[in-house]
């Protein structure tokens, strides 16, 4: 028998909560003496028909009946004045009024909308447009704009993101450097991104010969741990000649003949040694004391620190740092708290809108990240990413039931993805691991496994908001949704 509880009306009438459903009966009403159970405890008494029909005529039964804490399939029980309706049961935490519902959800579409014109602000007098480069190539082309009837040849700069990345990842850095005259290409990597291309190391070096040949000269590179390491390969084989070389998050070496060579790196790096940087005598190290390996190309101090040695090197003036990033995380904030008020509340301003929240609520999350997040991490729909997002949304979905069918909270699949990602740190420090050919797969599986672990993190705080009043159901699905978006975008593409 399914457990199931009853609102009953002062005036005799009851409805039948079930599933979350408000079902009408029309028999005389019965209760379930709840005892020390309250909603503030979100504790529910457990009952059969066959025990509400001895309560019906004065039979207890001889033992109290336990308190369950599942609330999969349970409404909670509560007293109200009138006859049920589709208001009559309460899911704790939803009780506001409505009216201050309305009211907060306003806000937080006004907030969404100031995030989303915060995020898009930029530098005065920087261009931005995407153009293909080398035939195969998406990139981000970021230059400073003139009313010169002749303009003059600006210096190139060419940018490459690290690994789950892609080349919006790297503007922060193409607008400092737009802003002191710079003309800056970020590309996306094969497999990244908008590229189409496989991910392999191969297909990345002669990816950064057939830019530079498109380019015709490159004055400064700037390359984030993996486009550090494509950079590098590329520079060895002759085909990149950088006046300067700019390495952040990795520890690249160019030889003898090598160009200058600047190294950032934030203190609390974690793929580096600082003790190797450190150790350095062929090379400039700048460190920060507040990034670690991700945060490094966004980090002011770092990216100040590179258009000054970039404009050194070039024979120009530094410019004052911008300060339109500050803008456009303001935006992110923003954004982000109004998400978080249209998950909360938009589903208790309408019946229907509840019943829909299994897909509102990963909605209302991803509307705000792909919105203010642009000119951070390249959150916009990729078309021929959709098929990878829906086939592990699809995976995600079916190993979350699959969890629930043995009984097992959902933050399990966040724990086996820990698993892996530590696994594969771990047997990189096995010698015949370290040295060997799998080195570089076991490298790279850490990095997308932390990336996923991160993910599922937040995924798991969507299922969390979910179970409030909702079934197990609805919260794999809003998690299956989120995780296939977010996994499916910055996954590198290995076929």
């Amino acid at each position: 028998m399914v457990p199931s509880t009853v609102a009953i009306p002062r005036d005799g009438s009851f409805a039948l909560a079930l599933f979350g459903r408000i079902r009408k009966v029309q028999e005389p009403a019965f209760s379930v003496a709840a005892g020390r159970s309250s909603l503030a405890q979100k504790r529910i008494m457990y009952f059969s028909w066959r025990d509400a029909i001895h309560f019906r005529q004065g039979i207890m039964p001889d033992q109290p009946p336990p308190a369950l804490f599942k609330r999969r399939w349970f409404a909670y029980a509560r007293f109200i004045d009138t006859i049920s309706s589709q208001d009559s049961v309460a899911v704790p935490g939803e009780t506001r009024a409505p009216g201050v519902s309305r009211w907060i959800v306003a806000a937080a579409v006004a907030s969404l909308v100031a995030g989303v014109l915060l995020a898009h602000v930029i530098e005065p007098g920087i261009g931005v447009e995407k153009v293909i480069l080398a035939g195969n190539t998406p990139t981000l082309h970021i230059f400073p704009k003139t009313s010169e009837p002749h303009p003059v040849a600006h210096p190139v700069a060419l940018l490459a993101h690290g690994v789950t990345a892609s080349k919006e990842t790297m503007f922060c850095f193409g607008e400092a450097l737009a802003a002191a005259g710079f003309d800056c290409y970020a590309v996306d990597l094969a497999g990244h991104g908008e590229s189409r291309l496989r991910c392999s190391g191969a297909e990345m070096v002669a990816q950064m010969g057939d830019v530079t040949r498109a380019l015709g000269r490159v004055d400064v590179f700037v390359g984030h741990s993996m486009g550090a390491a494509a950079g590098q390969a590329s520079f060895q084989n002759g085909d990149l000649k950088p006046k300067l070389f700019i390495a952040a998050g990795a520890n690249v070496n160019l030889g003898e003949r090598g160009p200058p060579l600047l190294l950032l790196a934030g203190d609390f790096e974690e793929l580096v040694s600082l003790a190797s940087l450190k150790a350095r005598s062929d090379a400039r190290l700048v460190l920060s004391p507040w990034s670690d390996h991700a945060l490094e190309i966004f980090d002011p101090r770092l990216v100040n620190a590179g258009v000054e040695a970039a404009c050194i090197t070039v024979g120009k003036i530094p410019p004052p740092p911008p300060r339109s990033w500050l803008w456009r995380l303001a935006g992110l904030i923003c954004g982000m708290a109004g998400a978080l008020g249209l998950m909360r509340h938009l589903p208790k301003l309408d019946p229907r809108l509840a019943r829909a929240r299994g897909l509102l609520v990963p909605a209302a999350l991803l509307m705000a990240v792909v919105l203010t997040t642009g000119w951070w991490f390249g959150a916009s729909p990729i078309l021929h990413r959709i098929p990878l997002q829906l086939s592990i949304g699809v995976i995600v979905w079916l190993a979350l039931t699959g969890i629930g069918k043995f009984g097992l909270p959902r933050w399990t699949l966040a724990a086996v993805v820990a698993t892996f990602t530590l696994l594969s740190i771990i047997v990189q420090f096995i010698p015949v691991v370290a040295f060997g050919e799998g080195r570089i797969p076991f490298h790279l599986m850490a990095l997308i496994g932390t990336v996923c672990t991160l993910f599922a993190g937040v995924g798991l705080v969507l299922g969390r908001r979910m179970a409030s009043g909702d079934s197990r159901r609805e919260g794999d699905l809003a998690v299956a949704i989120f995780l296939g978006y977010a996994i499916g975008q910055w996954m590198p593409k290995f076929f």
